[in-house]
């Protein structure tokens, strides 16, 4: 299956993309783990996000490097909340309970390395007051 192909809800099959970047989603607030939050790639150069819930997240982390090469069987289409949306696509990739991750070694198909760029504060700034989504995702490859 490939990113564009990706709906909501439940999931029984394979996903292979290469892990562009990771971190910790934190509530600010109430100083909590919300979980980790991912962008991911495929073999046609679509980006989504991903997301492991804290629960499952000692489950996954160890083998988790930016830049390797997985596949993900069994996982959970949810929507993007608009908020907290780094990609274009509306759905997120959401590790669930029986998600097996596993680390691609030998890859027939290669993956782009990246498809991100960072916004400096004078974007963020001049954003701030946009309705919607605060930044649309720029395809730039490294």
């Amino acid at each position: 299956m490939f990113f564009r192909d990706v709906s909501l809800g439940p999931h029984e099959t394979r996903l292979r993309f290469r892990l562009i970047h990771f971190w910790e989603a934190q509530n600010p607030v109430k100083k909590t783990l919300i979980g980790l939050e991912m962008l991911l790639i495929d073999e046609q150069g679509t980006v989504i996000q991903g997301f492991i819930p804290p629960g499952r997240i000692k489950k996954y982390l160890p083998e988790m490097k930016r830049g390797s090469v997985y596949e993900l069987i069994n996982f959970y289409g949810s929507k993007n909340k608009p908020m907290y949306r780094v990609a274009d696509h509306i759905t997120t990739v959401s590790f669930a309970w029986n998600s097996e991750l596993s680390v691609l070694h030998d890859i027939p198909i290669p993956l782009d390395e990246d498809l991100f760029r960072m916004h400096s504060y004078e974007d963020f700034e001049a954003n701030c007051d946009l309705k919607g989504d605060v930044y649309e995702l720029k395809n730039f490859i490294g």
